[in-house]
Protein backbone atom coordinates (compact mmCIF):
# COMPACT_ATOMS: atom_id res chain seq x y z
CA UNK A 1 0.00 0.00 0.00
CA UNK A 2 1.33 3.46 -0.85
CA UNK A 3 1.04 6.49 1.45
CA UNK A 4 -1.96 7.61 0.47
CA UNK A 5 -3.99 4.12 0.61
CA UNK A 6 -2.85 3.94 4.28
CA UNK A 7 -4.47 7.06 5.15
CA UNK A 8 -7.73 6.34 2.78
CA UNK A 9 -7.85 2.87 4.89
CA UNK A 10 -7.41 4.36 8.54
CA UNK A 11 -9.86 7.38 7.22
CA UNK A 12 -12.52 4.75 6.39
CA UNK A 13 -12.20 2.68 9.55
CA UNK A 14 -12.36 5.82 12.18
CA UNK A 15 -15.02 7.14 10.06
CA UNK A 16 -15.49 10.73 11.20
CA UNK A 17 -18.16 11.32 9.02
CA UNK A 18 -20.16 8.34 10.00
CA UNK A 19 -19.12 9.46 13.26
CA UNK A 20 -20.67 12.32 13.42
CA UNK A 21 -23.91 11.61 14.92
CA UNK A 22 -22.82 10.07 17.66
CA UNK A 23 -20.21 12.21 18.86
CA UNK A 24 -23.16 14.75 18.58
CA UNK A 25 -25.19 12.24 20.91
CA UNK A 26 -22.56 11.73 23.09
CA UNK A 27 -21.41 15.53 23.71
CA UNK A 28 -25.27 16.39 24.09
CA UNK A 29 -24.97 16.79 27.48
CA UNK A 30 -21.94 18.72 27.80
CA UNK A 31 -22.41 22.86 27.14
CA UNK A 32 -21.73 23.89 23.75
CA UNK A 33 -18.91 26.23 24.75
CA UNK A 34 -16.98 22.97 26.18
CA UNK A 35 -17.84 20.58 23.60
CA UNK A 36 -15.11 21.75 21.32
CA UNK A 37 -12.29 21.06 23.88
CA UNK A 38 -13.99 17.29 24.42
CA UNK A 39 -12.82 16.59 20.69
CA UNK A 40 -9.15 18.25 21.08
CA UNK A 41 -8.72 15.85 23.39
CA UNK A 42 -10.53 12.86 22.04
CA UNK A 43 -7.51 13.79 19.13
CA UNK A 44 -4.98 13.76 21.51
CA UNK A 45 -6.32 10.22 23.69
CA UNK A 46 -6.56 8.59 20.06
CA UNK A 47 -3.40 9.63 18.77
CA UNK A 48 -1.46 8.35 21.79
CA UNK A 49 -3.20 5.51 21.85
CA UNK A 50 -2.51 4.46 18.29
CA UNK A 51 0.95 5.80 18.36
CA UNK A 52 1.62 4.04 21.38
CA UNK A 53 0.49 0.48 20.31
CA UNK A 54 2.55 1.19 17.30
CA UNK A 55 5.58 1.77 19.13
CA UNK A 56 5.01 -1.30 21.24
CA UNK A 57 3.80 -3.51 18.62
CA UNK A 58 6.98 -5.50 18.26
CA UNK A 59 6.72 -6.42 22.18
CA UNK A 60 3.57 -6.85 22.85
CA UNK A 61 3.43 -9.20 19.78
CA UNK A 62 6.75 -11.37 19.94
CA UNK A 63 7.56 -10.99 23.45
CA UNK A 64 4.67 -11.50 25.34
CA UNK A 65 2.22 -13.44 22.88
CA UNK A 66 4.19 -14.93 20.64
CA UNK A 67 1.97 -14.02 17.32
CA UNK A 68 3.55 -13.06 13.86
CA UNK A 69 2.50 -10.29 12.17
CA UNK A 70 0.32 -13.02 9.65
CA UNK A 71 -1.87 -13.49 12.65
CA UNK A 72 -2.83 -10.13 13.35
CA UNK A 73 -3.77 -9.43 9.54
CA UNK A 74 -5.63 -12.40 9.90
CA UNK A 75 -7.46 -11.94 12.93
CA UNK A 76 -7.96 -7.57 12.10
CA UNK A 77 -9.03 -8.81 8.61
CA UNK A 78 -12.01 -11.03 10.11
CA UNK A 79 -12.36 -7.93 12.77
CA UNK A 80 -12.66 -5.42 10.27
CA UNK A 81 -15.95 -7.88 8.48
CA UNK A 82 -16.99 -8.48 11.10
CA UNK A 83 -17.58 -4.73 12.40
CA UNK A 84 -18.63 -3.89 8.87
CA UNK A 85 -21.46 -6.47 8.27
CA UNK A 86 -23.03 -5.89 11.87
CA UNK A 87 -23.07 -1.89 10.93
CA UNK A 88 -24.80 -2.67 8.01
CA UNK A 89 -27.12 -5.58 8.84
CA UNK A 90 -27.53 -4.83 12.68
CA UNK A 91 -26.69 -0.71 13.14
CA UNK A 92 -23.64 1.07 14.26
CA UNK A 93 -21.55 -1.07 16.95
CA UNK A 94 -20.60 2.11 18.78
CA UNK A 95 -23.26 4.05 20.48
CA UNK A 96 -22.28 4.99 23.80
CA UNK A 97 -23.84 7.15 25.76
CA UNK A 98 -22.11 9.82 27.89
CA UNK A 99 -23.77 10.65 31.54
CA UNK A 100 -24.74 14.22 31.66
CA UNK A 101 -22.16 14.47 34.93
CA UNK A 102 -18.77 14.14 33.17
CA UNK A 103 -16.87 16.63 32.08
CA UNK A 104 -15.78 17.66 28.64
CA UNK A 105 -12.01 16.30 29.30
CA UNK A 106 -13.83 12.42 30.51
CA UNK A 107 -15.80 11.94 27.79
CA UNK A 108 -12.99 13.64 25.36
CA UNK A 109 -11.17 10.53 26.82
CA UNK A 110 -13.68 7.95 26.74
CA UNK A 111 -15.72 7.47 24.80
CA UNK A 112 -14.33 9.74 22.14
CA UNK A 113 -10.80 9.39 22.15
CA UNK A 114 -11.39 5.55 22.60
CA UNK A 115 -12.95 3.33 21.54
CA UNK A 116 -14.61 5.84 19.15
CA UNK A 117 -11.55 7.28 17.24
CA UNK A 118 -9.00 4.44 18.62
CA UNK A 119 -10.94 1.29 18.29
CA UNK A 120 -9.91 -1.93 17.88
CA UNK A 121 -9.66 -1.55 14.00
CA UNK A 122 -8.19 1.38 14.19
CA UNK A 123 -5.10 -0.41 16.51
CA UNK A 124 -4.69 -3.02 14.17
CA UNK A 125 -4.33 -0.93 11.36
CA UNK A 126 -1.91 1.86 12.51
CA UNK A 127 0.41 -1.35 13.57
CA UNK A 128 -0.30 -2.71 9.44
CA UNK A 129 1.14 0.20 8.26
CA UNK A 130 3.85 0.37 10.81
CA UNK A 131 4.98 -3.29 10.25
CA UNK A 132 4.19 -3.06 6.22
CA UNK A 133 7.83 -2.73 4.67
CA UNK A 134 6.64 -0.91 1.66
CA UNK A 135 5.46 2.12 4.17
CA UNK A 136 6.80 1.95 7.89
CA UNK A 137 7.11 3.96 10.72
CA UNK A 138 6.75 7.40 9.17
CA UNK A 139 3.97 6.17 6.93
CA UNK A 140 2.08 5.28 10.30
CA UNK A 141 2.63 8.67 11.84
CA UNK A 142 1.92 10.59 8.83
CA UNK A 143 -1.44 8.82 8.54
CA UNK A 144 -2.89 8.94 11.66
CA UNK A 145 -1.43 12.76 12.01
CA UNK A 146 -3.28 13.24 8.70
CA UNK A 147 -6.58 11.68 9.74
CA UNK A 148 -7.08 13.03 13.48
CA UNK A 149 -6.51 16.34 11.83
CA UNK A 150 -8.63 15.70 9.08
CA UNK A 151 -11.16 14.57 11.70
CA UNK A 152 -10.41 17.99 14.29
CA UNK A 153 -11.17 20.02 11.09
CA UNK A 154 -14.39 18.24 10.73
CA UNK A 155 -15.48 18.59 14.19
CA UNK A 156 -15.09 22.22 14.16
CA UNK A 157 -17.59 22.45 11.96
CA UNK A 158 -19.76 19.81 13.27
CA UNK A 159 -23.02 21.63 14.00
CA UNK A 160 -23.20 23.40 10.94
CA UNK A 161 -22.76 19.86 8.74
CA UNK A 162 -25.39 18.64 10.36
CA UNK A 163 -27.33 21.19 9.66
CA UNK A 164 -26.15 21.20 6.16
CA UNK A 165 -26.67 17.99 4.87
CA UNK A 166 -28.49 16.23 7.50
CA UNK A 167 -28.51 12.97 9.23
CA UNK A 168 -29.84 11.13 6.15
CA UNK A 169 -26.95 11.57 4.32
CA UNK A 170 -24.32 11.25 6.66
CA UNK A 171 -25.57 7.86 7.09
CA UNK A 172 -25.75 7.00 3.71
CA UNK A 173 -22.21 8.25 3.47
CA UNK A 174 -21.58 6.32 6.73
CA UNK A 175 -22.82 3.35 4.89
CA UNK A 176 -20.74 3.34 1.68
CA UNK A 177 -17.68 4.07 4.01
CA UNK A 178 -19.07 0.36 5.40
CA UNK A 179 -18.41 -1.61 2.17
CA UNK A 180 -15.11 -0.03 1.35
CA UNK A 181 -13.87 -0.98 5.44
CA UNK A 182 -15.35 -5.03 4.57
CA UNK A 183 -12.71 -4.68 1.71
CA UNK A 184 -9.95 -3.73 3.48
CA UNK A 185 -10.72 -6.06 6.28
CA UNK A 186 -10.62 -8.56 3.35
CA UNK A 187 -7.60 -7.88 1.94
CA UNK A 188 -6.02 -7.94 5.14
CA UNK A 189 -7.20 -11.40 5.53
CA UNK A 190 -6.43 -12.37 2.21
CA UNK A 191 -1.89 -11.12 2.98
CA UNK A 192 -1.76 -12.61 6.29
CA UNK A 193 -3.04 -15.84 4.90
CA UNK A 194 -0.71 -16.01 1.58
CA UNK A 195 1.82 -16.08 4.98
CA UNK A 196 0.93 -19.62 5.62
CA UNK A 197 -0.63 -20.71 2.27
CA UNK A 198 1.80 -18.96 -0.47
CA UNK A 199 0.47 -18.37 -3.43
CA UNK A 200 2.59 -20.41 -6.67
Amino acid sequence: MSLLEAIIALFVIVDPIGNIPVFLSVTSGIPQEKRQRAYTISVAVAMGILLLFSFTGDVVLHKIFGIQIADLQIAGGILLVIMAIGDLVFGSHRRPKADETLSADEVGCVPLGCPLLAGPGAIVTTLMIWKNPQQGPWAAVIAVGVVLILFRVLMYYVEQINQLVGRLVITAVSKVMLVFLAAIGVRMLMLGLEAYFPAH
